[in-house]
């Protein structure tokens, strides 16, 4: 069995590489295709432990990684809210047209195997927590629409074609390796590390379900097994999270007690876009994959505090 992972260089791609090059015997190989536009910092990192492409999914020479005997973990996107609501058609064709390209050349060289992270909060919109794989998608946001349309289109393409897929709707995730990423965890861990205040967009109540990228990894190592043991033509779909709501005045909080900091926590207004509350059962992917997080939030904001401080 081959792996191709796009957006491999990525945050989570990064710690999926990892885990699986020391799951000896679990791929016979590992290829990555990432645009490098963000995950630059990781490639020297990684290229020990895969083969590295540098190119865009519409790039023709993404097929010569694709084949019968291969699985794609589909991570590339750009996955910023708000960068989304400032720019819906770069979004859009970022994700949503990249997938369909992504899917196509897959289609060509007969390599119908696919696992894709999708998102549990920002494609479920304001939709009443906790959600499940059963709620109504009901994105607030470009990022979140564009995701909803690549779940429709692997869904299509697994009944159209006989593609084997899952997708995964992963939780916020935070962790190592995540030095070029925009989320709040990442943000303040910087700004405490430099002993300034916090920013919190809205008044703090504002909740999220926040999982550490081991677990998520772990999950999506687990979700492998079982779409080698699908039916063709089969597509599923499992939220990986932790199903605990975490407002961002407690997350802020934690983080401030963790560091041993004198910020403050600065309020501002809203921004367009994000939901209100957030958190999703996993109860699916526990029966289904044997899937069940395990890093406590107060620990694992510890460890990505310290190793960010570190750099």
């Amino acid at each position: 069995m081959k792996i191709t992972i796009t957006g491999g260089c990525g945050f989570i791609g990064t710690n999926l590489t990892l885990l699986l090059a020391e799951e000896a015997g679990f791929a016979d190989s590992i290829t990555i295709i990432d645009s490098m536009i963000s995950g630059t910092n990781n490639k020297e990192f990684l290229k020990d432990r895969a083969t590295i492409v540098t190119c865009e999914l519409s790039d023709k020479n993404v097929e010569d990684y694709l084949d019968e005997n291969t699985i794609v973990i589909h991570l590339a996107a750009l996955g910023n809210v708000v960068e989304s609501v400032s720019n819906p058609i770069l979004n859009f064709n970022a994700n949503a047209l990249s997938t369909l390209k992504l899917l196509e050349a897959m289609r060509k060289k007969n390599c119908k195997k696919i696992i894709f992270s999708s998102t549990g909060g920002a494609l479920m919109g304001n939709t009443a927590p906790p959600v499940d794989e059963g709620s109504l998608p009901s994105p607030i946001s470009p990022y979140g629409a564009s995701k909803l349309a690549c779940e429709g289109y692997i869904n299509a393409y697994s009944e159209s074609y006989g593609f084997t897929s899952l997708i995964l709707r992963f939780g916020n995730v935070y962790g190592r390796h995540s030095l070029h990423k925009k989320g709040v965890i990442n943000a303040w861990c910087k700004r405490l590390s430099r002993e300034e205040d916090i920013i919190i967009y809205g008044d703090g109540s504002s909740t999220r379900d926040y999982i550490n990228v081991k677990d998520l990894c772990s999950g999506i190592v687990s979700s492998l097994q079982k779409l080698i043991d699908c039916d063709q033509g089969k597509c599923d779909t499992y939220h990986l999270s932790t199903g605990l709501e975490t407002s961002l005045s407690e997350l802020a909080n934690m983080l401030i007690s963790i560091c041993g900091a004198n910020s403050r926590l600065i309020y501002e207004p809203n921004r367009i876009g994000e939901v209100e509350r957030n958190f999703a059962s996993f109860m699916k992917a526990h029966r289904e994959i044997g899937y069940s997080p395990s890093v406590h939030l107060r620990d694992g904001l510890r460890d990505t505090y310290e190793w960010i401080a570190s750099i």
